[in-house]
């Protein structure tokens, strides 16, 4: 982010997307997008397949840039007051500040060790300590460093799928960005490992800004200060997340939240 970043004030939203319209081509899949969302909450996304949540997630650290079709149409998405997508704001050091974890988990092909310190060997970190001390504490933010700390130097795909994914999210923080976006984390996972995954996300609350894209009603009434539901690219409604389940304001919510949208 530039070094001309406002200071926040306590009670501003963090991440404000403004009008957003944002296409694939010729192919509008989001629709003037306004939501304001506060730092450390944590904020669900949810709505049918294809409602637009997953690109909108995408578009908060610019990784759809490498999309060659994908292109904001209009509109603003601004942390901390800074448009995201001025030509002065550095991507890369923007992502650093936003770490990503996807739908099926995705360690690379190397020891669990070099996992965890990936993105610190990636912005040109090389003494060992600091690696090392890195690592223990990423691993133990993400409720794996007992489960591993005698194996480190193994590779990384030998753990198991929730072990892996919490092996993700360790490489994800290892760089304390100051957002998380997860797309769908326990999609892959079996109930065990989910529930670890939320245990995980709730031991975090209030460490990051969480934006999570989940398809599971439970789970985000579960874990989510804050729920968004999205259809056919636009926001239709978003609150705290007991008013979205318990006593939505749009019959097109209460109609998804209760399985009777069809």
């Amino acid at each position: 982010m530039p070094a001309t970043s406002p200071s926040p004030t306590p009670d501003a939203s963090f991440i404000q997307v403004e009008k957003f319209n944002y296409a694939y081509g010729d192919h509008q899949v989001i629709f003037d997008v306004d939501l304001d969302l506060h730092r450390q909450d944590i904020t669900a996304l949810i709505g049918p397949s294809g409602c637009g949540k997953s690109t909108l997630l995408r578009a908060i650290n610019r990784i759809n840039d490498l999309v060659d079709i994908a292109r904001v149409v209009s509109g603003h998405i601004r942390i901390d007051g800074v448009d995201i997508y001025s030509p002065e704001v550095d991507v890369i050091s923007l992502r650093r500040n936003i770490g990503m974890v996807f739908q099926k988990y995705n360690p690379f092909p190397r020891s669990i060790f070099e996992n965890a310190v990936y993105g610190l060997r990636v912005a040109g970190v090389k003494d060992k300590q600091e690696l090392e001390e890195a690592a223990e504490r990423s691993l133990k933010l993400s409720a794996l460093w007992d489960e591993v700390k005698d194996r480190l130097h193994e590779p990384a795909t030998g753990l198991s799928g929730g072990q892996q994914q919490r092996l993700c999210i360790a490489r994800a923080v290892a760089l304390q960005p100051r957002i998380l976006l997860m797309d769908e984390p326990c999609a892959a996972l079996d109930p065990i490992a989910t529930a670890r995954i939320e245990d995980l996300i709730a031991q975090l609350r209030g460490q990051f800004t969480f934006v999570i894209v989940t398809h599971n009603m439970e789970q985000a009434k579960r874990i989510a200060d804050k729920t968004a539901f999205f259809y056919k690219g636009k926001l239709v409604e978003y609150d705290d997340t007991m008013e979205i389940f318990g006593n939505p304001k749009l019959k097109l919510t209460e109609q998804y939240v209760t399985g009777r949208l069809v």
